[in-house]
C-alpha cells in the first residue's frame, strides 16, 4: 500500500490504524473543525468506539488549531457525574 501512490496517486499520508482520526485539511472551516474535534473526543467522556482520539491537522492551521482546541479543553468542567455543572465525570482506566 505504501508504494501504490508512486505511479498513480498524489502524495499520501498513511493513517496506520487506530480509531476515528479527525483529519483537518488546509481549506477546513477551523471554527467548525475545533468544535467537531472537541465533540468527537469528549463526547461520552471519550469512552466510546467512535471517539476522535487522534487529529491530523494541515501544517498551515496547526498553531491556530492547537491554540483553539486548548481553549475549548480548558473550559471543560470535570467533577461528579451527577452534578449538573459537570461536563465530564470520572473515566475508566
Amino acid at each position: 500500500m505504501r508504494n501504490a501512490h508512486e505511479k498513480n496517486l498524489k502524495r499520501v499520508t498513511l493513517e496506520l490504524g487506530g480509531k476515528s482520526p479527525n483529519i483537518i485539511t488546509k481549506n477546513a472551516n477551523l471554527d467548525l473543525a475545533v468544535q467537531q474535534s472537541a465533540l468527537s473526543l469528549f463526547f461520552n467522556a471519550g469512552q466510546c468506539c467512535i471517539a476522535g482520539s487522534r487529529t491530523f491537522v494541515h501544517s498551515s492551521l496547526y498553531d491556530q488549531y492547537v491554540q483553539r482546541i486548548t481553549e475549548v479543553a480548558s473550559k471543560i468542567k470535570i467533577g461528579h457525574s451527577l452534578n449538573s455543572d459537570t461536563d465530564q465525570g470520572p473515566l475508566v482506566s
